[in-house]
């Protein structure tokens, strides 16, 4: 049997290259018992290129993930202090209330 070649349209190249980041302009399709099938890309963008691309945006998209969840962190401990100062501020408040109470009941005793 032989191998067939199928000429792609402009809409199947683009939609081949949105896929697989490939030009083609033909497919070529074996049967049993034939050589096998060789698509060839044409002139272009190299396989490597798309395949470079497509590492690098998971790269930065990596990196923003990593800054997000430092920022986030970051946020998390500000907080938590911020949180401890004030109820260390609040037990100070409410010890000095408490000391200026019972001198004012002392004063009151002896007076």
């Amino acid at each position: 049997m032989a191998n067939v070649t199928i000429k792609l349209t402009d809409a199947q190249k683009a939609k081949i290259k949105q896929a697989t980041g490939q030009d083609h302009s033909e497919v070529r399709m074996g049967f049993p018992g034939s050589n096998p099938p060789v698509s060839t890309p044409t002139a272009g963008t190299p396989v490597k290129t798309a395949k470079l691309a497509r590492t690098a945006k998971a790269a930065r998209m990596a990196k923003t993930a990593r800054m997000a969840k430092t920022a986030r962190m970051a946020k998390t401990a500000r907080m938590a202090k911020t949180a401890r100062m004030a109820k260390t501020a609040r037990m100070a408040k409410t010890a000095r209330m408490a000391k200026t109470a019972r001198m004012a009941r002392a004063g009151r005793a002896g007076g």
